[in-house]
């Protein structure tokens, strides 16, 4: 039984770990784009241009608040990790 509540533990572990690493390639290769749209756009100031500059902006922003609570939930993870196994 331990070592199933272990293995169980240890899956979450890694597919949370999996989640917080997409995650940061994601918005690593989207700020990526995000620059050299950026720089190939910086002179047109059109209404189209304006406006994919400010939604990209948006979802780089909620990207990074996604890794945050990525981040947050592997820290509590781990520590829950650590509690149970120094218990058992």
């Amino acid at each position: 039984m331990e070592q199933v509540v272990k293995d169980g533990l240890n899956f979450i572990l890694g597919a949370v770990t999996t989640v917080k690493t997409e995650t940061e390639s994601a918005i690593s290769k989207l700020n990526s784009e995000f620059q050299t749209l950026a720089a190939k756009g910086a002179q047109d100031q059109s209404e189209t241009s304006v406006n994919l500059r400010k939604y990209l902006q948006e979802g780089i922003s909620q990207l990074e608040t996604l890794a945050g609570k990525v981040n947050s939930t592997v820290e509590e993870a781990k520590q829950k990790v650590a509690s149970v196994t120094t218990k058992a």
